[in-house]
Protein backbone atom coordinates (compact mmCIF):
# COMPACT_ATOMS: atom_id res chain seq x y z
CA UNK A 1 0.00 0.00 0.00
CA UNK A 2 1.32 3.45 -0.92
CA UNK A 3 1.86 5.57 2.17
CA UNK A 4 0.68 9.12 1.55
CA UNK A 5 1.39 12.17 3.66
CA UNK A 6 -1.63 14.13 4.86
CA UNK A 7 -0.84 17.04 2.55
CA UNK A 8 -0.58 14.65 -0.41
CA UNK A 9 -3.94 13.15 0.47
CA UNK A 10 -5.39 16.67 0.44
CA UNK A 11 -3.87 17.36 -2.98
CA UNK A 12 -5.28 14.14 -4.40
CA UNK A 13 -8.75 14.75 -2.97
CA UNK A 14 -8.93 18.32 -4.23
CA UNK A 15 -7.48 17.95 -7.73
CA UNK A 16 -8.12 14.42 -9.04
CA UNK A 17 -11.16 12.43 -10.02
CA UNK A 18 -10.50 9.12 -8.30
CA UNK A 19 -12.20 6.76 -10.74
CA UNK A 20 -13.84 6.67 -14.15
CA UNK A 21 -17.21 7.13 -12.44
CA UNK A 22 -16.11 10.02 -10.24
CA UNK A 23 -17.88 13.16 -11.47
CA UNK A 24 -16.59 15.42 -8.68
CA UNK A 25 -15.88 19.02 -9.61
CA UNK A 26 -12.19 19.01 -8.72
CA UNK A 27 -10.12 22.17 -8.59
CA UNK A 28 -8.54 23.42 -11.79
CA UNK A 29 -4.95 24.76 -11.76
CA UNK A 30 -6.03 28.36 -11.11
CA UNK A 31 -8.35 27.36 -8.28
CA UNK A 32 -5.67 25.18 -6.72
CA UNK A 33 -3.05 27.94 -6.87
CA UNK A 34 -5.45 30.53 -5.45
CA UNK A 35 -6.44 28.18 -2.63
CA UNK A 36 -2.81 27.60 -1.65
CA UNK A 37 -2.23 31.33 -1.58
CA UNK A 38 -5.36 31.92 0.50
CA UNK A 39 -4.39 29.46 3.23
CA UNK A 40 -0.77 30.61 3.44
CA UNK A 41 1.04 28.14 1.21
CA UNK A 42 1.38 24.41 0.70
CA UNK A 43 2.70 23.94 4.23
CA UNK A 44 -0.85 24.55 5.46
CA UNK A 45 -2.49 21.89 3.29
CA UNK A 46 -2.72 19.21 5.97
CA UNK A 47 -4.69 21.61 8.16
CA UNK A 48 -7.53 21.34 5.63
CA UNK A 49 -8.22 17.82 6.90
CA UNK A 50 -8.29 18.97 10.52
CA UNK A 51 -9.70 22.51 10.65
CA UNK A 52 -10.92 23.34 7.14
CA UNK A 53 -13.62 25.87 7.98
CA UNK A 54 -11.41 27.88 10.32
CA UNK A 55 -8.49 27.93 7.90
CA UNK A 56 -10.61 28.79 4.87
CA UNK A 57 -12.52 31.51 6.70
CA UNK A 58 -9.24 33.06 7.81
CA UNK A 59 -8.10 33.05 4.19
CA UNK A 60 -11.24 34.82 2.99
CA UNK A 61 -12.52 31.86 0.99
CA UNK A 62 -16.18 32.14 -0.01
CA UNK A 63 -18.84 29.95 1.60
CA UNK A 64 -19.66 28.26 -1.72
CA UNK A 65 -16.03 27.42 -2.39
CA UNK A 66 -15.58 26.22 1.18
CA UNK A 67 -18.54 23.85 0.77
CA UNK A 68 -17.08 22.53 -2.47
CA UNK A 69 -13.72 21.90 -0.81
CA UNK A 70 -15.36 20.05 2.06
CA UNK A 71 -17.27 17.86 -0.38
CA UNK A 72 -14.06 16.96 -2.17
CA UNK A 73 -12.28 16.22 1.09
CA UNK A 74 -15.05 13.82 2.11
CA UNK A 75 -14.06 11.29 -0.58
CA UNK A 76 -11.78 9.33 1.73
CA UNK A 77 -13.17 5.93 0.78
CA UNK A 78 -12.66 6.64 -2.90
CA UNK A 79 -9.08 7.74 -2.22
CA UNK A 80 -8.36 4.53 -0.31
CA UNK A 81 -9.59 2.43 -3.22
CA UNK A 82 -7.65 4.49 -5.77
CA UNK A 83 -4.49 4.37 -3.65
CA UNK A 84 -4.65 0.59 -3.50
CA UNK A 85 -4.96 0.46 -7.28
CA UNK A 86 -1.99 2.80 -7.74
CA UNK A 87 0.02 0.78 -5.24
CA UNK A 88 -0.44 -2.36 -7.34
CA UNK A 89 0.95 -0.53 -10.37
CA UNK A 90 4.19 0.15 -8.51
CA UNK A 91 4.25 3.94 -8.80
CA UNK A 92 5.42 6.37 -6.17
CA UNK A 93 3.33 9.46 -5.41
CA UNK A 94 4.56 12.85 -4.24
CA UNK A 95 2.55 15.90 -3.22
CA UNK A 96 3.89 19.43 -3.51
CA UNK A 97 4.06 19.63 0.28
CA UNK A 98 6.33 16.57 0.59
CA UNK A 99 10.04 17.16 1.28
CA UNK A 100 10.87 14.67 -1.50
CA UNK A 101 8.97 16.71 -4.10
CA UNK A 102 11.49 17.85 -6.76
CA UNK A 103 12.97 21.16 -5.64
CA UNK A 104 13.49 22.30 -9.22
CA UNK A 105 9.76 22.01 -9.82
CA UNK A 106 8.59 23.43 -6.50
CA UNK A 107 10.95 26.40 -6.78
CA UNK A 108 9.89 27.44 -10.29
CA UNK A 109 8.65 31.01 -10.55
CA UNK A 110 5.76 31.99 -12.81
CA UNK A 111 4.73 28.42 -13.59
CA UNK A 112 1.80 26.25 -12.56
CA UNK A 113 3.20 23.73 -10.08
CA UNK A 114 1.66 20.23 -10.26
CA UNK A 115 -0.06 19.44 -6.95
CA UNK A 116 0.69 15.73 -7.39
CA UNK A 117 3.40 13.79 -9.21
CA UNK A 118 3.26 10.11 -10.12
CA UNK A 119 6.36 8.26 -11.20
CA UNK A 120 8.47 5.18 -11.67
CA UNK A 121 12.18 4.95 -11.06
CA UNK A 122 15.06 6.90 -9.58
CA UNK A 123 13.70 10.09 -7.98
CA UNK A 124 17.22 11.43 -7.45
CA UNK A 125 17.40 12.19 -11.17
CA UNK A 126 14.69 14.82 -10.74
CA UNK A 127 17.03 17.14 -8.83
CA UNK A 128 20.17 16.63 -10.89
CA UNK A 129 19.23 18.80 -13.86
CA UNK A 130 19.81 17.78 -17.44
CA UNK A 131 19.46 18.88 -21.04
CA UNK A 132 15.93 19.77 -22.10
CA UNK A 133 14.81 18.27 -25.40
CA UNK A 134 12.16 20.91 -25.98
CA UNK A 135 11.91 20.74 -29.77
CA UNK A 136 10.03 17.80 -31.24
CA UNK A 137 11.57 18.58 -34.63
CA UNK A 138 14.84 16.77 -34.00
CA UNK A 139 16.00 16.07 -37.56
CA UNK A 140 15.13 12.62 -38.82
CA UNK A 141 17.93 10.21 -38.12
CA UNK A 142 19.71 12.61 -35.74
CA UNK A 143 18.66 11.02 -32.44
CA UNK A 144 21.91 9.07 -32.08
CA UNK A 145 24.05 12.17 -32.62
CA UNK A 146 21.93 14.27 -30.26
CA UNK A 147 22.13 11.56 -27.61
CA UNK A 148 25.91 11.37 -28.02
CA UNK A 149 26.14 15.14 -27.58
CA UNK A 150 24.18 14.92 -24.33
CA UNK A 151 26.27 11.99 -23.14
CA UNK A 152 29.41 14.06 -23.70
CA UNK A 153 28.04 16.59 -21.22
CA UNK A 154 27.82 13.79 -18.62
CA UNK A 155 24.24 14.76 -17.90
CA UNK A 156 20.72 13.46 -18.40
CA UNK A 157 18.17 14.13 -21.11
CA UNK A 158 14.84 15.62 -20.03
CA UNK A 159 11.94 15.44 -22.46
CA UNK A 160 8.40 14.45 -23.31
CA UNK A 161 8.04 10.80 -24.21
CA UNK A 162 4.85 11.74 -26.03
CA UNK A 163 6.77 13.54 -28.78
CA UNK A 164 8.63 11.50 -31.39
CA UNK A 165 11.82 13.56 -31.48
CA UNK A 166 12.46 13.80 -27.76
CA UNK A 167 11.40 10.17 -27.25
CA UNK A 168 13.89 8.97 -29.87
CA UNK A 169 16.69 10.91 -28.19
CA UNK A 170 15.82 9.52 -24.75
CA UNK A 171 15.68 5.94 -26.03
CA UNK A 172 18.97 6.32 -27.87
CA UNK A 173 20.67 7.87 -24.84
CA UNK A 174 19.51 5.01 -22.63
CA UNK A 175 20.86 2.51 -25.15
CA UNK A 176 24.21 4.32 -24.92
CA UNK A 177 24.16 3.89 -21.13
CA UNK A 178 23.04 7.41 -20.27
CA UNK A 179 20.38 8.76 -17.94
CA UNK A 180 17.03 10.40 -18.65
CA UNK A 181 13.90 11.94 -17.19
CA UNK A 182 10.95 10.90 -19.33
CA UNK A 183 7.82 12.99 -18.80
CA UNK A 184 4.39 12.01 -20.07
CA UNK A 185 0.88 13.44 -20.03
CA UNK A 186 -0.52 10.13 -21.27
CA UNK A 187 -0.37 6.76 -19.53
CA UNK A 188 2.56 5.94 -17.26
CA UNK A 189 1.66 2.26 -17.42
CA UNK A 190 2.15 2.17 -21.19
CA UNK A 191 5.72 3.42 -20.92
CA UNK A 192 6.56 1.55 -17.73
CA UNK A 193 5.67 -1.74 -19.42
CA UNK A 194 8.09 -1.24 -22.34
CA UNK A 195 10.97 -3.66 -21.76
CA UNK A 196 13.85 -1.30 -22.61
CA UNK A 197 12.43 1.49 -20.44
CA UNK A 198 11.67 -0.89 -17.61
CA UNK A 199 15.24 -2.17 -17.75
CA UNK A 200 16.60 1.39 -17.52
CA UNK A 201 14.29 2.08 -14.58
CA UNK A 202 15.55 -1.01 -12.76
CA UNK A 203 19.14 0.08 -13.40
CA UNK A 204 18.49 3.53 -11.91
CA UNK A 205 19.09 5.36 -15.18
CA UNK A 206 15.52 6.46 -15.93
CA UNK A 207 12.68 8.07 -14.09
CA UNK A 208 9.20 8.39 -15.60
CA UNK A 209 7.07 11.29 -14.40
CA UNK A 210 3.51 12.54 -14.86
CA UNK A 211 0.93 14.70 -13.12
CA UNK A 212 -1.69 12.10 -14.10
CA UNK A 213 -2.42 8.80 -12.37
CA UNK A 214 -1.24 5.52 -13.94
CA UNK A 215 -3.83 3.94 -16.16
CA UNK A 216 -5.42 7.27 -17.07
CA UNK A 217 -5.48 8.05 -20.77
CA UNK A 218 -8.22 10.57 -21.43
CA UNK A 219 -6.73 12.16 -24.52
CA UNK A 220 -6.85 15.54 -22.77
CA UNK A 221 -4.07 17.99 -23.66
CA UNK A 222 -1.20 18.45 -21.20
CA UNK A 223 -1.43 21.01 -18.42
CA UNK A 224 1.85 20.77 -16.53
CA UNK A 225 4.10 18.42 -18.47
CA UNK A 226 5.68 20.71 -21.11
CA UNK A 227 6.61 23.19 -18.38
CA UNK A 228 7.98 20.37 -16.22
CA UNK A 229 10.64 19.74 -18.86
CA UNK A 230 11.87 23.32 -18.46
CA UNK A 231 11.62 23.16 -14.66
CA UNK A 232 13.69 20.01 -14.25
CA UNK A 233 16.35 20.72 -16.88
CA UNK A 234 19.16 23.22 -16.38
CA UNK A 235 20.42 23.28 -19.97
CA UNK A 236 18.98 23.13 -23.47
CA UNK A 237 20.37 21.50 -26.56
CA UNK A 238 19.89 23.69 -29.63
CA UNK A 239 22.65 22.54 -31.97
CA UNK A 240 20.31 20.23 -33.85
CA UNK A 241 17.36 22.57 -34.22
CA UNK A 242 18.67 25.62 -36.14
CA UNK A 243 16.24 28.49 -36.45
CA UNK A 244 13.82 27.05 -33.91
CA UNK A 245 13.33 29.27 -30.88
CA UNK A 246 9.97 28.18 -29.51
CA UNK A 247 8.75 24.76 -28.44
CA UNK A 248 5.59 23.64 -30.17
CA UNK A 249 3.16 22.38 -27.52
CA UNK A 250 1.55 19.00 -28.24
CA UNK A 251 -2.12 19.06 -29.01
CA UNK A 252 -5.00 16.93 -27.88
CA UNK A 253 -4.95 15.30 -31.30
CA UNK A 254 -1.87 13.27 -30.33
CA UNK A 255 -2.76 9.55 -30.20
CA UNK A 256 -2.83 7.72 -26.85
CA UNK A 257 0.59 6.43 -25.79
CA UNK A 258 -0.41 2.81 -26.09
CA UNK A 259 -1.32 3.34 -29.76
CA UNK A 260 1.95 5.04 -30.69
CA UNK A 261 4.74 3.41 -32.65
CA UNK A 262 7.33 3.48 -29.87
CA UNK A 263 9.94 1.85 -32.05
CA UNK A 264 11.01 -0.74 -29.48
Amino acid sequence: MVELSVSTQVGLLLTLQLSARDASSVLNPDEWRNLCRSIGGVDQLEMLLHQPQELLAKGGVSDDFTQRIQQLLSRGVGLAIASEKWSRSGVWILGVGDPEYPRRVRGSVGEYIPPILFGYGNRELLDQGGVAITDERVPEGAAKAVAASIDEKKTAAVGLLDLQGSRDVIVELLEQGGQAVGITYKDLLSYGSVESLRRAIMNGRLVLLSSRPPGESTGAPPIYEPAMVRMIADDELTDYSPGVTQHEEPTEKDPPAQQMDLGF
